[in-house]
């Protein structure tokens, strides 16, 4: 076996668990209802869990891309008018596109961090970092 070889041996041991995982990612789905004018998502807080992001930001992207108020009270997610559950979800999976997978290896194991007022998505399996857009 030559240098390189072991070189490259020793480095995939180094690698944390994470980036040598082959398990996909599940997309969690929301389950929503419409009462009178508002629309209730029953799950809001499972799917922010599962996502590992604040239900506050994940809250902020769909008050924005919907122009709807929202308020979260307890698990769920109240926005103001009568929102189908598949533009929620596809709402959900432009979130997920842009604030938690990595973009450069795709896996969800991703941490929004602060540095100097810029955001960043770090990721947990390669490392990497790139700058996310502010939720305004």
């Amino acid at each position: 076996m030559d240098n390189y070889e072991k070189l490259l041996q020793n480095a995939f041991k180094e690698l944390p668990e994470k980036a040598s995982e082959k398990s996909r990612f599940k997309m969690p789905k929301f389950e929503s209802f419409i009462q009178g004018n508002q629309t209730i998502i029953q799950n809001f807080g499972d799917v922010a869990a599962a996502l590992r992001r604040e239900e506050k930001h994940l809250m902020k992207f769909l008050s924005k891309e919907l122009a709807s108020p929202a308020s979260i009270d307890g698990k769920r997610l109240i926005l103001k008018g009568k929102h189908r559950e598949k533009m929620l979800n596809e709402r959900l999976e432009k979130y997920v596109k842009s604030y938690v997978l990595c973009k450069e290896c795709g896996k969800p194991d991703t941490n929004l961090v602060t540095q100097n007022g810029v955001t960043f998505m770090r990721c947990e399996a390669c490392g990497a970092r790139s700058p996310v857009a502010v939720i305004k």
